[in-house]
Parts: C-alpha cells; sequence; structure tokens
C-alpha cells in the first residue's frame, strides 16, 4: 500500500497537483472587502454627526403626571444642547438635558391624550467629532380610564331601586364598560387597577368593599354599623380614608365624623388621634398628592397635618399605628383643593381665598378678578398640574357674580394664569347648575357636573351623597372649552 500522500488511497496512483491559488485569491478579496467596510465605517463616523441609536418614553406617564421624560439615545457622547436646537410638534412646553450620550428632554405640563408628537434636535454634534447632524422621532400618547357613577332610577311601585354603575370610557370614545354594578351605590374612588366602592345596606348603614379589575369585590372592615363620608384614596400607598359616624343603636364604641385610615394590606381600620387625644372628628378632609400625608379640619376649623405611617421607622401602617402628632396649621372656614404638586393647598375664610406651601411655610392670597356691577362669590377650585417652569399657581374656578340691578346669578369655570382669568365653560341655559368639576390629570379636560333644569330638578333620594336623577356630567376642553362628550353619571375621576 503506497504511502505517499499525494496518491489515491483506493488506487494508488498520484493524485492531481491542485492549486492554491482560488482559496489565496478568495481569501485576500474577503481580506481587502473587510478593510474596505472598516475604512468606509471610519470615514463614516468622522464625516457624519451623531445618530439615534435608542428612544425612551413612557406614553401614560408623559399624560399623568409633571416632568415626565423623553430620552434620545445617539452614537456619541455629546456636546451639551440648548432648547432652541429642539422642536416639538404639536407644540409643547419643555426643558433640555444633555447627559453623555443622550439627549433628555423633560415636559413640565403633561401632554395632550390621543396625540402622535413629533420630535428634532437640529445641530447635535459629538465631544470628540465635530459634525453635526439632525435626529428626530414619534411617539404617540395614551390616554387613562376615567370612572363615573350612574344610577337607576326607582321603581316607584315596590319603593326599591334597580341595579347602580361604575363605567369605565374615556374622553375619546362614546364607548362605556361596567366597572362593577350592585345595588345602591353611594360612592367609589379609583385605586389603580381597582376600585373602593360604598354601598347602602337596606338598614342604610353603609358596607365598603375593594373590587378588583375583573368586578370581584372583596367587603372591608369597617368600624362597626354606620355611616361612610369622604371616601378618598392614596395612590400608591395602599391606604384608605374617609369619615365614619356610627349608627344610633350600633354596639361598642360611638363614632361621630371620625377620621380613620384602613390599611388594604391588613384590612385594618384605625381611627386618627386628635390633638388632645382621642379620634378625631373632622368636617372635611383629604390626602396630598402621591402622598400619605393627610390635611383635615376639625369642627373649630383648625387644619391639621397628619402622618398616618408608623413614625418607627416610617413603615405603613400596621395593627397598632403609632401616628406623629398632628401639626396645626391654622384655622380657616374651608379646605378647597390640594395641588397636584403634593405640598400645597387652598384655603379660605370670610376675608378671602390663600394658597398654603407647607413645605415653606408660606401664605399666598388668591385675588378674584373683579366684574364691574356685580358681587363676585369665588368657591371651590383645581389646581393645574404644571411642575417646575410653569405658573405653578394656575387652576379653574368656579365663580358666581349676583348682578344686584337684576336679582340674577351668574355661574362660570374661570382659568386664572399668569394674573388673568379666561371663561372654560358657563351654562348654556340659565336654568343650568353647575354641581361640580373635576380636571384631568394633563389638565386637557373638565369634567362639569350639572343639572340641566334646577326647575325640574328631583333627589334620587340617597341618605349620603344623593344627586339628582338626571345629573350629568359634560367634557369640556380647557384650550377651546368646546364640549367633548357628555354622559349621564356624576363623580367623573380619571384613574
Amino acid at each position: 500500500m503506497s504511502t505517499d500522500p499525494s496518491a489515491d488511497l483506493l488506487t494508488g496512483q498520484p493524485l492531481p497537483a491542485r492549486s492554491t491559488r482560488p482559496f489565496r485569491r478568495t481569501l485576500w478579496i474577503l481580506v481587502g472587502g473587510l478593510v474596505a467596510a472598516c475604512v468606509a465605517l471610519v470615514a463614516v463616523n468622522l464625516l457624519t454627526g451623531p445618530r439615534l441609536t435608542g428612544v425612551d418614553v413612557d406614553t401614560t406617564a408623559v399624560v399623568s403626571s409633571a416632568n415626565a421624560r423623553l430620552v434620545l439615545a445617539t452614537n456619541r457622547q455629546l456636546t451639551d444642547i440648548t432648547p432652541e436646537q429642539v422642536s416639538i410638534e404639536p407644540s409643547a412646553a419643555f426643558q433640555v438635558t444633555t447627559s453623555a450620550n443622550s439627549v433628555v428632554i423633560s415636559f413640565p405640563q403633561p401632554l395632550a391624550y390621543n396625540t402622535d408628537y413629533a420630535v428634532s434636535v437640529r445641530g447635535i454634534t459629538g465631544t470628540a467629532v465635530d459634525r453635526e447632524s439632525t435626529v428626530r422621532a414619534a411617539f404617540s400618547t395614551s390616554e387613562p380610564s376615567l370612572y363615573y357613577l350612574s344610577r337607576a332610577a326607582s321603581a316607584a311601585e315596590a319603593g326599591t331601586r334597580g341595579t347602580d354603575r361604575i363605567l369605565r370610557t374615556t374622553t375619546g370614545r362614546a364607548d362605556t364598560e361596567v366597572a362593577f354594578e350592585s345595588a345602591n351605590i353611594q360612592q367609589f374612588v379609583p385605586m389603580g387597577s381597582e376600585l373602593a366602592v360604598v354601598t347602602v345596606n337596606p338598614d342604610l348603614a353603609n358596607a365598603l368593599y375593594r373590587v378588583d379589575a375583573d368586578g370581584t369585590a372583596e367587603a372591608l372592615n369597617l368600624p362597626g354599623v354606620g355611616l361612610v363620608q369622604d371616601l378618598q384614596a392614596a395612590p400608591g400607598q395602599s391606604l384608605l380614608g374617609f369619615r365614619f359616624t356610627s349608627a344610633a343603636d350600633a354596639a361598642g364604641p360611638h363614632y361621630d365624623n371620625v377620621l380613620f385610615v384602613l390599611d388594604l394590606r391588613t384590612n385594618n381600620a384605625t381611627a386618627v388621634p386628635a390633638l388632645e387625644g382621642g379620634p378625631l372628628s373632622v368636617t372635611t378632609w383629604g390626602f396630598m398628592a402621591n402622598r400619605a400625608d393627610i390635611v383635615a379640619q376639625q369642627y373649630d376649623s383648625t387644619l391639621l397635618l397628619i402622618n398616618p405611617l408608623n413614625q418607627s421607622g416610617g413603615n405603613p401602617l400596621e395593627n397598632e399605628p403609632e401616628f406623629d402628632p398632628p401639626v396645626p396649621l391654622g384655622q380657616f372656614a374651608n379646605l378647597t383643593a390640594f395641588a397636584p404638586d403634593g405640598v400645597r393647598i387652598a384655603v379660605s375664610d370670610r376675608d378671602g381665598q390663600y394658597v398654603l406651601d407647607l413645605s415653606q411655610g408660606t401664605e399666598s392670597a388668591i385675588v378674584p378678578q373683579s366684574v364691574e356691577g356685580t358681587t363676585q362669590y369665588t368657591a371651590e377650585l383645581r389646581f393645574l398640574a404644571g411642575g417646575a417652569g410653569t405658573d405653578s399657581d394656575s387652576y379653574v374656578q368656579r365663580v358666581a357674580e349676583f348682578d344686584a340691578a337684576t336679582g340674577s346669578v351668574r355661574q362660570y369655570l374661570s382659568l386664572v394664569q399668569g394674573g388673568e382669568a379666561r371663561t372654560v365653560y358657563a351654562p348654556a341655559s340659565a336654568d343650568e347648575t353647575i354641581v361640580g368639576f373635576e380636571l384631568s390629570p394633563n389638565d386637557q379636560f373638565l369634567a362639569v357636573q350639572i343639572v340641566p333644569n334646577r326647575e325640574t330638578e328631583r333627589s334620587d333620594g340617597y341618605p349620603v351623597n344623593a344627586q339628582a336623577t338626571d345629573a350629568t356630567t359634560l367634557f369640556v376642553n380647557v384650550a377651546t372649552g368646546a364640549v367633548r362628550r357628555s354622559v349621564l353619571g356624576f363623580d367623573a375621576t380619571w384613574q
């Protein structure tokens, strides 16, 4: 057997000579191509500016809170970007900073719902190569759900009521879906994807439920048999709060408008202590926005700042919580509104209205817009959600003007910004009454609750939170004053 490596193993005959030239040629072509590609890539990087490599934006956050961000990442370290280099369509207030290889655009005011935004940044350059380029990005915003309560008409022949419904919808569509239905719904508040719902029992006492996203209800503990009022939730804190009054014949301790805080994790309701000890009775109260802190008003008009978190380490309520001592804020006739920034409240007394900044300990007067020939009365207001860089004292206020010459009263909602006032909604007829209103989280819409005709108004007869049987909510565009849609119901609240 031949051992010649160039011979055929089967025949022993010499193999034909093989040329290595085609392989070498292919190898050199491949290497040359790679070198050319690298040279071209280097040339492109040297001759062109930074390129966009990623876009990061939370389309829910940008319509629900101030100072949400859009981050444009590039392939290079960047020199500082100025506001003049940035364009946003449709127009929106913004601030811009540069962080390493990213352009960070923050929006001090929440953006509009269901809107396509286009962003371009011109003349951006890298720190190493002085070549300019333009980066562009586009995104579409979403719209959060809103809820409202639609009560059924009483069945007169039986003396009973039909099924009440909490409905979920948006301003941008006409269809609705049932989030929860039950007989005798008194009040509700959203808690993220859940609801807290108060119903009226046959004995006219209340029951409290936690309702999950699919409509399943779980009973929550109340301090006894009695009435729940002013139900509120502290988003992100697992806390509910309410005023509670015991039924006259209820067993156990008796409460009169006592403020309770309920920990949703333990299903335990605890009375908030007063300054002098014992349960705190209040006339009105509320959670500070996005916080667990409470401002409550006693019967003597004293406002108290209360921290309902356990003072040993700041943990949420446990079975035996220890509240920090309440902090008196002064005496005012009315606690009017809570600002979205979580540090300011609006109050009023017979001398006027004021904004208290609890973070700074300051008080500033709200100056009403005078109208010649009338006596003006201002009532509730709602602060706009703008953060840093905006007019932080902007608000929408309900106004009533009494004309002494005619004896008539004119109602309307006024937007106050930069010291200027503009009417954003006025009743369509002299018989219409504005009952209340809420602002959407992005300040784009007002949910205005009205009674269409006070002359024919009838109450639905609920023992607490009674409403007109034809209570209607209008969704009004704040910028234009146009009515987007209307629904038969009340207590409209955005998620």
